[in-house]
């Protein structure tokens, strides 16, 4: 037995604050969702710029060790001077590579229904 009043008629509120959903036609539905899109498979300029750089050091380390020094100024000074010449060629040759597979732009064709 508790003192809350009884109510028998039923709740008219939920139906009000949530009608009831109208049918969408599915053609209409799909017309307004699909957008027209283009993916774009370039390279990622900066990845293959930092690789040749990369790639360069790592062949200036290999020929400062290899190479012997006839000069008299140490290893580091010839790895390091080898370093800033060949990460510069790899910084350019990684750029070319990504401009040569950089494929252009073709707009996608908007005229999918027309007939010929």
């Amino acid at each position: 037995m508790s003192d809350a009043p009884e109510n028998d008629a039923p709740d008219h509120r939920a139906q009000d604050v949530f009608p009831e959903p109208t049918p969408v036609d599915p053609a209409d539905d799909a017309d307004r969702l699909v957008i027209p899109a283009h993916v774009r498979t370039s390279p990622r300029f900066g990845r293959m710029i930092g690789t040749g750089v990369g790639v360069g050091i790592v062949a200036a380390m290999i020929l400062a060790l290899v190479l012997p020094n006839s000069t008299g100024t140490g290893h580091f000074l010839v790895f390091l001077l080898l370093a800033l010449g060949l990460s510069l060629l790899g910084a350019l040759i990684g750029g070319a590579l990504a401009t040569g597979l950089d494929r252009p732009y073709r707009p996608a064709r908007t005229d999918r229904g027309a007939q010929s």
